[in-house]
């Protein structure tokens, strides 16, 4: 480049998006882009990737259900999970399982079509929505795996929440 300076302007790409109307398809092609990388990481680095995806997930939940944590016991998670409709959860020593029959994903962006539902994304995020809800009741940090779900071929979804 010369000695010349570029010069500062104010009309951006993100306005020139905006402005085009391509707002929505900027979002949903951005979205997928990561989605489709994420199928191509190991286990353990996609649920470090979508950590605060799952928790803040969990947290949209909890509001929609009027449900504080802070109010709950392990036995009371375990009870109000259990007893909510096509669910079971027990627990078996030094973990939990918790089971749920939806007759479809319940993942939003699953339902917008924004991305495939696949084991990844069962395994990296709702394992974090997990997480974040029992270690919040328990004060310690907890382990969840997903066993099986819609997106295995099963017809139910089932993980395993190690509290040691």
């Amino acid at each position: 480049m010369g000695e010349e300076e570029s010069r500062p302007y104010d009309y951006t790409y993100a306005l020139k998006v905006k402005d085009s109307g391509k707002s929505k398809e900027f979002i949903e092609t951005w979205l997928k882009g990561v989605y489709y990388g994420l199928q191509t990481l190991d286990d353990e680095t996609a649920k470090k990737v979508l950590s605060k995806c799952g928790r803040d997930c969990a947290k949209i939940f909890l509001r929609l259900y009027g449900r504080d944590l802070s109010k709950m016991t392990l036995e009371d998670w375990i009870r109000i999970y259990g007893e909510a409709e096509g669910c079971k959860c027990e627990r078996n020593g030094d973990y939990i399982i918790y089971e749920f029959k939806p007759t479809k994903c319940e993942c939003l962006l699953v339902e917008e079509g924004l991305v495939k539902l696949t084991p990844k994304l069962c395994s990296a995020c709702f394992t974090n929505w997990l997480e974040y809800q029992l270690s919040t009741v328990t004060g310690k940090n907890v382990k969840a795996e997903l066993v099986e779900s819609l997106a295995t071929g099963s017809n139910k979804c089932v993980f395993k929440i190690w509290l040691k």
